[in-house]
């Protein structure tokens, strides 16, 4: 373990440092996991006054509701009153990994988690650390872990514990490091509560992972996504950095107006991004933090195309450069 400030706590893998985390959950505390996806904020999924914590420290508005993250399948049935046969399909070939569900809640979920609405956001990670500390709070104390990005609201997720502890700093009680994430963007998220399924978040499970998953009992996953925010990452403007994005399909154009900047004195950052999709994507956010952190006027991107996990890096850098 290693002290960042009297408040803030750098934790590393061992036994020890998983079992001060689960004594700062039990005791209401937050704690920054890492997962597969992006760094989350985690509480006691159970505790009101905990999870209300989560969304003082990232300024988070109320209704937004969270996902709750458990260590297996039959964890997650425990707190769906409606664990349909899509969710059963898709839980069972996707979990632990990251695909988030929707489904109808039952009443062990708290109305914080939800912002009083019938459905709840239930995910299974594949991080290994994350698992260590589902596995001894699910021993201990409720096993449930709520856990949004962690970082503040409407800003670009963090990779990193460093990305943590420089966006919320003394305002968590401990940071658990599992070095960089390796998918890099958050999960898919279906909500299953509907008929047909529908996709309100894209990931690294594409709409075609899912199809052909469901294929076998004629059920088709639509990406039709309208109405209410019925899951985090469906906000119009969101993963932003300071500057203004721009955003570019091709090299050619993305070098024009990068000229034209120049010749008129605008400072700009480039972000070109990797070749290979799935590299991108893991890179994505320390991208565009780093891009951010040189204070240009604007930051120049250049889309992937939108194929596999293209269409979530779309999404997001589509969200990043959507007027706040």
């Amino acid at each position: 373990m290693k002290n960042q400030s009297p408040q803030c706590l750098q934790l590393f893998d061992n036994p020890k440092d998983v079992a001060q985390c689960v004594q700062i959950l039990q005791n209401g505390g937050l704690v920054a996991l890492p997962t597969e996806t992006v760094y989350g904020l985690g509480a006691d999924a159970t505790n009101p006054q905990a999870v209300r914590r989560v969304f003082e420290a990232k300024k988070r508005p109320t209704g937004h509701p969270l996902i709750i993250h458990v260590a297996n399948i039959e964890d997650a049935r425990k707190f769906s009153s409606d664990f349909n046969n899509v969710a059963e399909i898709l839980g069972s070939t996707f979990w632990p990994g990251p695909l988030t569900l929707l489904v109808k809640r039952s009443n062990r979920v708290i109305d914080e988690i939800t912002g009083g609405r019938e459905t709840v956001a239930l995910r299974v990670p594949s991080h290994t650390l994350f698992q260590k500390v589902l596995a001894h709070f699910s021993d201990v104390g409720s096993g449930a872990i709520a856990a949004p990005s962690a970082n503040l609201y409407g800003s670009v997720s963090p990779t990193t514990s460093q990305h943590v502890s420089g966006d919320l700093g003394d305002r968590i009680d401990a940071i658990l490091d599992g070095g960089p994430c390796g998918v890099g963007i958050e999960s898919t998220i279906v909500d299953c509560s509907v008929t047909p399924p529908v996709v309100l978040r894209q990931g690294a499970i594409t709409l075609e992972n899912l199809n052909d998953v469901l294929a076998a009992i004629g059920v088709v996953v639509s990406d039709q996504v309208t109405g209410e925010s019925r899951a985090p990452g469906m906000q119009i403007s969101h993963y932003s950095p300071s500057a203004e994005v721009k955003l570019f399909e091709n090299t050619s154009d993305l070098k024009n107006y990068e000229k034209t900047c120049i010749a008129n004195g605008i400072q700009v950052a480039t972000i070109l991004g990797s070749s290979n999709r799935e590299i991108y994507a893991r890179e994505l956010y320390a991208l565009l933090r780093s891009a951010d952190s040189l204070h240009p006027q604007e930051i120049l991107v250049l889309l992937p195309p939108a194929t596999d996990i293209g269409v979530a890096i779309r999404d997001r850098l589509f969200k990043a450069a959507a007027p706040r």
